[in-house]
């Protein structure tokens, strides 16, 4: 039987996966509507969509390390699932408050904190709870899989998101994330594979302690430190696109809500390749070879939204712009996921995902506000053009990493780690 039917088969996994497309459904529609509730019912302007995204980043610098040890130390699913239900209750405030007319910019980021916090918590067990529910041998596959749901969840979630938006208002429409997370709390709920009991709190090292030594494993690692270091050039630039890419459609370039939440959503349709090739890629030129690919095409996908003119032309250049964006992405994260992961101790894992976020996105809430003050002062295409010309820093530091010098010796390690 091969691994594919076996995972079909595999009823956690399933269940897993299902959850968290459930939940990426949600978290889509508000990626659309959440600018929108600012900046079309509350009139912001760039820099309070700057510091919007810049709440929706802060968390993970001074909760993600903590979040990493304490996952090392706690079982995964039921903070999954609690992450869940408190982001669920957060955002289902948003429609609340509209339809009383009291919402205000400050709840808004106030949402965004308490579920970007949640999120914290969330990443570092659902990045590690592959490997404990499927083992090494199915973890590319699995971590394929699962990053495929930014995929489905983008190519209905957005539209659904824009026909949402256009018929009840952005608010509104907030309402079907918060369900999406109460949703995919149950699905998790059934789960029934025992999870393994860590180590006793007592019985570990100090918080700090634990933090500091995912920090040396991390930066200093010879394969994981220039994967992070490259992950981070690319976030702070992803940050100031964030920031400022929904409403600059919509408000300069003249897209309709729904417009702009089919474009998203139909170029999210490339990414359901990405899923089924990400693993024959990495088993026919091995994950350096395909990370160092990646890392050198995605600047190209990024810059034609601040150089398109309004009009339908518009909207398919970027479209298909962001499909090859999708594409890349999601066979780049995938690959890193499964490769960072290959090569970390069981012990260590919790820490290695949120320490390598925490240092991926530590600068993103600079980047999300520099690109609100510079869409302020330049305006948002020259900002947006700013930021796709920031991305070039990525590849060089990608080739001048062990992934290409030491590409051999790399394979070598992860097929001994899948072997074991």
């Amino acid at each position: 039987m091969s691994k594919t039917v076996s995972l079909w088969r595999h009823r956690d996994f399933l269940l897993l996966w299902s959850g968290q497309t459930t939940s990426s459904l949600g978290n889509e529609i508000s990626y659309l509507a959440l600018p929108l509730v600012a900046g079309l019912m509350l009139n912001a302007s760039p820099f309070d969509l700057g510091l919007l995204t810049a709440a929706r980043r802060l968390p993970v610098l001074f909760a993600s390390l903590p979040a990493g040890a304490l996952s090392d130390r706690w079982r995964k699913r039921p903070v999954m699932i609690t992450t869940f239900l408190v982001s669920g209750c957060a955002m289902a405030t948003i429609p609340l408050a509209a339809a009383a007319g009291s919402l205000t910019l400050w709840q808004l980021y106030g949402v965004a904190l308490v579920v970007a916090t949640c999120e914290v918590f969330f990443t570092p067990a659902y990045q590690t709870y592959p490997l404990t529910l499927l083992g090494p041998d199915s973890l590319m596959e699995g971590n394929a899989k699962l990053t495929s749901t930014i995929t489905v969840a983008g190519m209905a979630g957005q539209p659904v998101g824009g026909v949402l938006i256009s018929l009840f208002g952005p608010a509104k429409a907030v309402l079907a994330d918060a369900l999406s997370y109460l949703a995919a709390a149950l699905t998790l709920a059934l789960i029934r594979a025992p999870e393994p009991k860590p180590e006793k709190a007592e019985k570990a090292p100090k918080l700090r302690t634990q933090i500091a030594e995912g920090l040396r494993y991390v930066t200093r690692h010879r394969v994981i430190g220039p994967l992070v270091l490259y992950m981070a050039t690319v976030s702070f630039c992803l940050a100031g696109f964030a920031a400022l890419e929904i409403n600059y459609v919509v408000r300069e370039l003249g897209w309709s809500s729904l417009a702009t939440g089919l474009v998203l959503g139909l170029s999210m349709a490339g990414g359901l390749a990405a899923g089924v090739i990400a693993k024959p890629l990495t088993d026919r030129y091995g994950m350096p070879r395909v990370l160092l690919g990646a890392a050198t095409a995605y600047p190209l996908s990024t810059a034609t939204i601040g150089l398109v003119d309004p009009g339908l032309a518009g909207q398919l250049i970027v479209g298909f712009s962001w499909t090859m964006m999708i594409i890349i992405t999601l066979i780049f994260q995938s690959t890193q996921r499964s490769l960072r992961q290959l090569l970390t101790p069981q012990d260590m894992q919790g820490r290695l995902a949120a320490t390598s976020r925490w240092l991926t996105w530590a600068a993103t809430p600079i980047g999300a506000i520099l690109a609100g003050a510079l869409g302020a002062g330049i305006g948002m295409r020259a900002t947006l053009l700013v930021f796709s010309a920031g991305m070039l820093i990525g590849p060089v530091v990608m080739w001048l990493s062990p992934l290409r010098t030491s590409r051999h010796e790399i394979e070598q390690d992860v097929k001994m780690a899948t072997t074991s």
